[in-house]
C-alpha cells in the first residue's frame, strides 16, 4: 500500500470535478460518517502485508468475478462524480503520514465521493458488487481477523455511522 503511493504522488492527476450528482445531503453524512468511523481508521495498520496477500480459500478468478462487478459499476458512475472521488483519494495519498492514515478532512471527502458516485449508479449494480465480495470474502478468516487488530468500540461505531451514510447515498441514488 505504500508503495502504491509512492506511484500515485509521483503521477499526480488534475481533475475537474462537474458532478450531475446532488451532493448536499450526501456531503453532511459524509462528514458525519469520517467524524464517527475516524478512530477506527487510525486503528488499522495501513502498513501491514495483509492487503496485498491473496485472501484465503478463493481463486484469482473468484476474486475477478467480484473486481468485474466492481469495474462494471464504475464504468455507469457520473463522470463528475467520479473525478471527485478519484481526486479525493490523489488528495488523501499525497497528505497521509507514515502509516498510511489520512486526514479526517481527506477521508470525509473521499466518502463524499464515494458516495455521489455509488448514488449516480442503480441499486441493482450496487447489489452486484455487495453481493460479488460476500461470494469472495463468505467463511474467510479475513474479516474476523481484521476485528480483532481494531478497538471493538471504534469499530462498532465506525459501522453504525456507515449504515447511516449508506441510507442518505441511497435516498439521493437515482
Amino acid at each position: 500500500l505504500i508503495e502504491f503511493t509512492k506511484v500515485v504522488k509521483a503521477n499526480p492527476i488534475t481533475p475537474t470535478p462537474v458532478s450531475a450528482v446532488s451532493g448536499g445531503s450526501i456531503d453532511a453524512a459524509a462528514s458525519k460518517l469520517s467524524a464517527a468511523a475516524y478512530p477506527f481508521i487510525k486503528d488499522v495498520d495501513w502498513t501491514s502485508n495483509l492487503f496485498s496477500k491473496p485472501i484465503p480459500g478463493k481463486s484469482p478468478q473468484e476474486v475477478m468475478k467480484a473486481v468485474d462487478k466492481m469495474i462494471v459499476m464504475g464504468a455507469a458512475m457520473d463522470g463528475g462524480a467520479l473525478k471527485e472521488a478519484a481526486k479525493a483519494h490523489v488528495k488523501a495519498i499525497e497528505g497521509m503520514d507514515a502509516k498510511g492514515v489520512l486526514s479526517e478532512a481527506d477521508f470525509a471527502a473521499i466518502n463524499a465521493g464515494l458516495g455521489k458516485a455509488i448514488a449516480s449508479v442503480p441499486t441493482s449494480k450496487v447489489m452486484d458488487v455487495y453481493n460479488s465480495m460476500a461470494k469472495v470474502i463468505g467463511d474467510s478468516p479475513v474479516p474476523n481477523y481484521l476485528y480483532s487488530q481494531v478497538n471493538p468500540q471504534d469499530a462498532q461505531a465506525a459501522y453504525n455511522a456507515f449504515l447511516e451514510f449508506k441510507d442518505v447515498v441511497k435516498a439521493a441514488q437515482r
